[in-house]
Protein backbone atom coordinates (compact mmCIF):
# COMPACT_ATOMS: atom_id res chain seq x y z
CA UNK A 1 0.00 0.00 0.00
CA UNK A 2 0.94 3.75 -1.21
CA UNK A 3 1.01 6.69 1.45
CA UNK A 4 -1.94 7.81 0.25
CA UNK A 5 -3.77 5.00 0.34
CA UNK A 6 -2.86 3.93 4.11
CA UNK A 7 -3.47 8.08 5.06
CA UNK A 8 -6.95 7.98 3.29
CA UNK A 9 -8.06 4.62 5.13
CA UNK A 10 -6.98 6.20 8.12
CA UNK A 11 -8.95 9.43 7.32
CA UNK A 12 -12.36 6.86 6.43
CA UNK A 13 -11.87 5.26 9.41
CA UNK A 14 -11.59 8.29 11.97
CA UNK A 15 -14.44 10.07 9.86
CA UNK A 16 -16.74 6.44 10.70
CA UNK A 17 -15.89 6.43 14.01
CA UNK A 18 -16.63 9.61 14.79
CA UNK A 19 -19.98 9.59 13.14
CA UNK A 20 -20.71 5.96 14.55
CA UNK A 21 -20.06 7.85 17.96
CA UNK A 22 -22.42 10.53 17.05
CA UNK A 23 -25.52 8.40 16.41
CA UNK A 24 -24.61 6.40 19.77
CA UNK A 25 -24.77 9.43 21.83
CA UNK A 26 -28.03 10.50 19.92
CA UNK A 27 -29.82 7.37 20.13
CA UNK A 28 -29.01 7.42 23.97
CA UNK A 29 -30.31 11.04 24.68
CA UNK A 30 -33.51 9.67 22.23
CA UNK A 31 -33.91 6.45 24.56
CA UNK A 32 -33.62 8.55 27.54
CA UNK A 33 -35.99 11.25 26.56
CA UNK A 34 -38.87 8.49 25.44
CA UNK A 35 -38.91 6.39 28.64
CA UNK A 36 -40.11 7.52 31.65
CA UNK A 37 -37.66 5.45 33.50
CA UNK A 38 -34.72 7.75 32.92
CA UNK A 39 -35.13 10.85 33.81
CA UNK A 40 -32.24 13.13 31.41
CA UNK A 41 -32.90 16.43 33.29
CA UNK A 42 -32.36 14.63 36.53
CA UNK A 43 -29.40 12.34 34.83
CA UNK A 44 -27.43 15.64 33.80
CA UNK A 45 -27.97 17.80 37.19
CA UNK A 46 -26.72 14.83 39.09
CA UNK A 47 -23.64 14.20 36.37
CA UNK A 48 -23.10 18.33 36.56
CA UNK A 49 -20.03 19.47 38.55
CA UNK A 50 -22.80 22.17 39.67
CA UNK A 51 -22.56 23.13 43.70
CA UNK A 52 -26.09 21.40 45.12
CA UNK A 53 -27.79 23.15 47.77
CA UNK A 54 -27.27 22.09 51.37
CA UNK A 55 -29.40 20.18 52.69
CA UNK A 56 -31.23 22.21 55.88
CA UNK A 57 -30.43 21.92 59.48
CA UNK A 58 -34.27 21.54 60.42
CA UNK A 59 -37.01 20.11 58.21
CA UNK A 60 -39.60 22.28 56.35
CA UNK A 61 -42.53 21.38 56.10
CA UNK A 62 -45.41 21.98 52.58
CA UNK A 63 -49.02 21.47 52.90
CA UNK A 64 -50.51 19.63 49.93
CA UNK A 65 -54.34 20.47 48.83
CA UNK A 66 -57.27 19.38 51.24
CA UNK A 67 -58.71 16.10 50.10
CA UNK A 68 -61.79 14.81 50.36
CA UNK A 69 -62.36 11.00 49.63
CA UNK A 70 -65.64 8.82 50.26
CA UNK A 71 -65.41 5.32 52.20
CA UNK A 72 -68.03 2.63 52.36
CA UNK A 73 -70.08 2.44 55.51
CA UNK A 74 -72.33 -0.67 56.47
CA UNK A 75 -75.53 2.01 55.93
CA UNK A 76 -74.10 4.54 53.95
CA UNK A 77 -71.00 6.10 52.48
CA UNK A 78 -69.09 8.27 54.30
CA UNK A 79 -66.20 11.09 53.66
CA UNK A 80 -62.78 11.55 54.94
CA UNK A 81 -61.13 15.15 55.03
CA UNK A 82 -57.53 14.83 55.02
CA UNK A 83 -54.83 17.70 55.11
CA UNK A 84 -51.19 16.22 54.37
CA UNK A 85 -47.95 18.32 54.83
CA UNK A 86 -44.49 16.71 53.36
CA UNK A 87 -41.51 16.84 55.74
CA UNK A 88 -38.25 17.67 53.80
CA UNK A 89 -34.80 18.72 54.08
CA UNK A 90 -34.37 19.84 51.02
CA UNK A 91 -36.91 22.12 50.06
CA UNK A 92 -35.61 23.11 46.66
CA UNK A 93 -36.11 19.60 45.69
CA UNK A 94 -39.92 19.43 46.08
CA UNK A 95 -41.04 22.62 45.12
CA UNK A 96 -42.53 21.48 42.38
CA UNK A 97 -44.75 18.82 44.23
CA UNK A 98 -47.99 20.42 43.64
CA UNK A 99 -47.72 19.58 39.73
CA UNK A 100 -47.88 16.18 41.23
CA UNK A 101 -51.50 16.23 42.84
CA UNK A 102 -53.37 14.16 40.30
CA UNK A 103 -50.92 11.89 41.54
CA UNK A 104 -51.23 12.06 45.43
CA UNK A 105 -55.19 11.74 44.72
CA UNK A 106 -55.25 9.14 42.49
CA UNK A 107 -52.89 7.03 45.51
CA UNK A 108 -54.99 7.70 48.01
CA UNK A 109 -58.13 7.19 46.20
CA UNK A 110 -57.07 3.91 45.70
CA UNK A 111 -55.67 3.59 49.62
CA UNK A 112 -59.33 4.63 50.88
CA UNK A 113 -61.45 2.38 48.27
CA UNK A 114 -60.24 -0.62 49.97
CA UNK A 115 -61.28 1.14 53.39
CA UNK A 116 -64.76 1.00 55.19
CA UNK A 117 -66.05 3.70 57.89
CA UNK A 118 -65.95 0.89 60.62
CA UNK A 119 -62.13 -0.10 59.98
CA UNK A 120 -61.62 3.90 60.01
CA UNK A 121 -63.18 4.29 63.14
CA UNK A 122 -61.55 1.79 64.87
CA UNK A 123 -58.59 2.67 63.29
CA UNK A 124 -56.28 1.55 66.75
CA UNK A 125 -53.82 4.75 66.37
CA UNK A 126 -53.43 7.72 63.94
CA UNK A 127 -50.13 6.58 63.77
CA UNK A 128 -50.61 3.72 61.47
CA UNK A 129 -52.81 5.64 59.48
CA UNK A 130 -50.01 8.13 58.98
CA UNK A 131 -47.47 5.31 57.87
CA UNK A 132 -50.08 3.75 55.25
CA UNK A 133 -50.71 7.08 54.03
CA UNK A 134 -46.63 7.42 53.82
CA UNK A 135 -45.85 4.10 52.40
CA UNK A 136 -48.73 5.20 50.12
CA UNK A 137 -47.01 8.26 48.60
CA UNK A 138 -43.55 6.75 48.54
CA UNK A 139 -44.60 4.07 46.17
CA UNK A 140 -46.54 6.93 44.25
CA UNK A 141 -43.88 8.55 43.93
CA UNK A 142 -40.91 5.97 43.31
CA UNK A 143 -41.22 7.06 39.69
CA UNK A 144 -39.98 10.49 40.04
CA UNK A 145 -37.06 12.46 41.61
CA UNK A 146 -39.18 13.37 44.52
CA UNK A 147 -39.71 10.30 46.37
CA UNK A 148 -36.49 10.87 47.68
CA UNK A 149 -36.66 14.24 49.30
CA UNK A 150 -39.83 13.00 50.78
CA UNK A 151 -38.55 12.55 54.76
CA UNK A 152 -41.90 12.31 56.02
CA UNK A 153 -45.67 12.40 55.42
CA UNK A 154 -47.67 14.25 58.46
CA UNK A 155 -51.61 14.05 58.35
CA UNK A 156 -52.40 17.67 59.85
CA UNK A 157 -55.76 17.53 59.57
CA UNK A 158 -58.18 13.84 59.48
CA UNK A 159 -61.71 14.36 59.62
CA UNK A 160 -64.63 11.23 59.01
CA UNK A 161 -68.28 12.29 58.63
Amino acid sequence: MTKKQITTLLFASLLISVIASALTFSGTVWYMKNHRQFNLDEMLTTFSFQTEEAPSDQPVFHSLDKLVLSVKGSRQTHFVMLELAIATYQPERIKNIDNYMPVVRNALLKLFSNKTYEELQNQPTIDALQEEVKQTLLTAFADTHIARDIDDVLLTKYVIQ
